[in-house]
């Protein structure tokens, strides 16, 4: 039950457990030439992820309680990888790292990730597997969590891709990166003066 409540806790928050974070990376951000030819990758990937994701799912990957989604998806990016949104995630928020040139910081994402991750993905898991049974227990046991794999799902659902779904649930997102970054070579250039 403890478990439960820190996962529904973290579930209803996560839209704002990247504040501080963010706060740190432009404090600490000196960004030179070769880290943005390294993260700028990191965070293509990581968008590109959550377009594809969010072009499947809708905008119920923006929701504040379980019970949101259209259905269970198993095309597009699920039939690879049963958390590509977490993943898109990750990998943006490495490149960020990236691009500021803060490594220290990727140990501080990767135990926040997991810390805040896990729990919310067991109650996901719990609630799907209440909601959808046997064929969610099939995918998950076929589909991995983190690491995609190149062999897609057997059985894909239905959903259909909609580019225009995805750019309105991924607005903020996108409007997040181009500001994180511009207030990084915004901070890098108040120094240089």
């Amino acid at each position: 039950m403890i478990s439960s409540k820190i996962g529904n806790f973290f579930f209803k928050i996560r839209s704002f457990t990247p504040i501080p974070f963010i706060f740190a990376l432009l404090y600490f951000a000196k960004p030179a030439g070769y880290t943005v030819v390294i993260g700028i990758p990191f965070i293509l990937v990581g968008e590109f992820l959550r377009i594809w994701a969010v072009g499947y799912a809708g905008a119920s990957t923006r929701a504040r309680t379980l019970g949101a989604a259209r259905d269970l998806v198993t095309t597009g990016p699920y039939s690879y990888v049963r958390n590509p949104l977490y993943l898109g995630n990750f990998l943006l928020s490495l490149g960020v790292c990236l691009v500021a040139n803060v490594y220290w910081l990727v140990a501080v994402l990767i135990i926040g990730y997991f810390f805040q991750y896990l729990p919310i993905i067991a109650v996901e898991e719990a609630y799907l597997l209440e909601a959808c049974g046997s064929v969610y227990q099939t995918y998950q046991e076929q589909i991995p969590r983190f690491v995609p794999q190149f062999r897609p799902y057997p059985e894909p659902s239905d959903h259909d891709f909609s580019f225009a779904r995805a750019l309105k649930s991924e607005k903020r997102t996108l409007t997040a990166i181009v500001c994180v970054i511009g207030l990084i070579f915004a901070r890098q250039a108040i120094n240089v003066l």
